[in-house]
């Protein structure tokens, strides 16, 4: 028994066979092991993930963030063995959001995000997209002028300036595959800028006024809509 987490996805608890091709063939690739904890658990992820360019999956706190699929297994002397059910709860829960990473200023900025289109997602997440008119916590957008991105954040106002670009990428195709990542649609991403210069009470920060290119819908349509 371990706690599956990979990027992108929410965090699960599964069962895996112990032979060291279903390990693996879990990690994508060869496996290495981390031991962040005091307790006899262990981190189990691609030795090579981030010298591969795999996706960084979770910070982990007082460690380094880790790139690639990874799960959380218990350890038994030199062997490794099934989680108690408390500590695949625990673990699972610390995992439990994905993560998204970006270059900033000479580091990196991360945070957990939610989707309640993916696989696991809690019926909480649904009730706040729900309280927050079916927008996501954060969105990307591209500035071409500078060519940089910004990102926002629901509820408030402003922007964070991203200027580290990955090579050969624009910024709006960054700002197109980080939205992506995170599951955010071209009507939320117009609907969150104009909640974050305008307030997010205002009729344009709302995502069904537009269309999957994020533009606005003909009037007919949205009255169409509303009635429905």
């Amino acid at each position: 028994k371990v706690v599956m987490v990979e990027p992108g996805q929410y965090a699960r608890i599964e069962e895996l066979d112990t032979g060291l091709e279903s390990l693996q063939k879990a990690v994508g690739g060869l496996i290495d092991c981390a031991y962040p904890w005091q307790e006899k658990v262990c981190i189990v992820c691609n030795d090579e993930g981030l010298i591969n360019g795999m996706r960084l999956n979770r910070n982990v706190e007082d460690y380094q963030p880790i790139a690639g699929p990874f799960f959380v297994c218990g350890i038994a002397g030199e062997e490794f063995c099934s989680l108690t059910d408390e500590q695949a709860q625990r673990y699972q829960a610390m995992f439990l959001q994905p993560e998204q990473f970006v270059p900033y200023k000479n580091g990196l900025m991360w945070f957990k995000y939610d989707d309640p289109n993916l696989p696991g997602a809690p019926d909480t997440v649904k009730q706040e997209y729900a309280s927050r008119h079916n927008l996501p916590m954060y969105s990307f957008y591209s500035v071409p002028d500078m060519n940089m991105i910004m990102m926002v954040q629901y509820g408030e106002g402003g922007y964070w300036p991203i200027e580290q670009l990955p090579e050969g990428m624009g910024a709006e195709e960054y700002a197109d595959a980080l939205n992506q990542m995170i599951g955010v649609s071209k009507a939320q991403q117009t609907a969150m800028l104009y909640g974050s210069m305008f307030g997010w009470s205002i009729p344009a920060a709302r995502p069904e006024r537009y269309d999957e290119n994020g533009k606005p819908k003909p009037r007919e349509q949205r009255r169409s809509n509303q009635e429905r």
